[in-house]
């Protein structure tokens, strides 16, 4: 009796592989969503910030101190 030599995986094997990745996935983005979306108003308030000190200069130069 001669056994085949399997070569590659079963596609039960792929399924189960994929199913954690996915899983792995779904609870990592939250995560990585959050701190996208904190850097975002991070550097919207940083060029808030920069326009009102910028214009709080001009103001300065034009009236003269507060």
């Amino acid at each position: 009796m001669s056994y085949i030599q399997q070569k590659g995986f079963t596609l039960a094997e792929v399924l189960i592989t994929l199913g954690i990745i996915g899983v792995v996935a779904a609870m990592t983005m939250p995560s990585i969503v959050g701190r996208y979306k904190e850097k975002q108003h991070t550097i919207q308030l940083q060029k808030v910030y920069s326009i009102l000190s910028q214009a709080f200069k001009m103001a300065v130069l034009e009236y003269g101190e507060p």
